[in-house]
């Protein structure tokens, strides 16, 4: 659970950064979805780039420190019900648009799928808490973000091939 907590919280500091780093095409991908009201996309580009930020470094933060806090963890995990939701409507009413995550990444399934399974590993965490030896979980966190995500995503950048298909 562990492990997936912090592939969670480091995959919403790296879209978040994303997010924040290119707010205008970060509303333009709202705007095509076409699923919030058409004057909604600045405020929801802003306010999801700050929650995967501030959401995302709080629970590495409370991962690292062995915090017993518990509200970053559940606020991770509600952040991640609601993008496995938006996630579902999107692929079923949209279904080859892309999701907004990373680039060019094509709403699908596993996009739906990944949030699911970061949304329950992150509700374990919550239920169980920390385990005493917490830096080996942390550490596959990150290699599980990387495998996952993060390699692919970035190679589609530097070598200048398609983004990966979620």
């Amino acid at each position: 659970m562990t492990a997936l907590t912090a592939a969670g919280a480091i995959l919403l500091i790296t879209a978040g950064a994303a997010h924040a780093a290119r707010p205008p095409a970060h509303r333009a991908v709202l705007r095509a979805h076409r699923l919030v009201p058409p004057n909604w996309p600045p405020f929801v580009a802003a306010v999801t780039a700050c929650a995967e930020l501030l959401v995302g470094a709080t629970v590495l933060f409370v991962l690292v420190t062995a915090s017993t806090s518990r509200v970053a963890v559940a606020a991770q995990g509600v952040l991640y019900c609601a993008f496995a939701g938006y996630a579902t409507v999107l692929r079923t009413r949209r279904p080859g648009m892309p999701c907004g995550c990373f680039g060019a990444e094509r709403v699908s399934w596993a996009v739906v799928f990944r949030a699911v399974v970061l949304a329950a590993g992150t509700a374990g965490y919550g239920v169980l808490g920390p385990v005493p030896d917490r830096w080996p979980c942390v550490a596959a966190g990150v290699v599980l973000a990387m495998a996952n995500h993060l390699i692919p995503a970035w190679r589609g950048i530097v070598v200048g091939k398609p983004g990966r298909e979620g």
